[in-house]
């Protein structure tokens, strides 16, 4: 199974950025920052995913084994299915669907907590990472910044800007975050 997901963390983050303030009428240039970059690679973002990984990382193990499990039941269904009988073929199949079914809701229930701690520490890194997001452009003369995941320079959207003028942040708000 893969890592816990930081990509909570980033949701909800476009509401961030009204708190920079007003732009100086000199400021000039577009910023954009990867949210979900600054929360994996920001020590306050580390510190919540080796949280995670430490209070979940356990049950994450056993769901990987659970899943297996399930697998190898499922090939072996697939391998015996012509030498068994319809009422044998039947509880199987009803005993895999159960255990798929509860495997799906326990693992809901975990990613639910997940989910709320995600939340919760995300708020707590909104102040710095506003923080340090407006001690950025406001060094680099940037007059508006916006989350990747609301505006992508790399993709076309609804938004038209001339062909390099947005500036990437990101890695100038990791760093600001590491250097408090």
């Amino acid at each position: 199974m893969q890592p816990l997901p930081v990509r909570l963390l980033a949701t909800g983050l476009i509401g961030l950025f009204p708190a920079l303030g007003a732009a100086p009428a000199a400021a000039g240039g577009v910023g954009f920052v990867d949210m979900e970059r600054v929360f994996a690679q920001s020590p306050q973002g580390q510190a919540v995913q080796q949280r995670l990984n430490e209070e979940f990382g356990d049950e994450q193990q056993a769901f990987a084994r659970r899943e297996q499990e399930i697998r190898q039941m499922q090939a072996r269904l697939e391998r015996d299915k012509p030498l068994m009988s319809k009422a044998q073929l039947e509880k199987k199949e009803t005993e895999i669907k159960s255990l798929i079914e509860a495997f799906e809701e326990d693992f809901a229930a975990v990613q639910e907590q997940v989910a709320k701690i995600q939340q919760e520490e995300g708020q707590k890194l909104m102040e710095p990472a506003q923080d340090a997001i407006a001690a950025v452009a406001e060094e680099r003369d940037i007059a508006a910044v916006f989350e990747v995941g609301a505006f992508d320079p790399s993709r076309a959207g609804m938004l038209y800007f001339e062909e390099g003028a947005e500036v990437d942040l990101t890695q100038a708000v990791i760093d600001a975050l590491n250097a408090d």
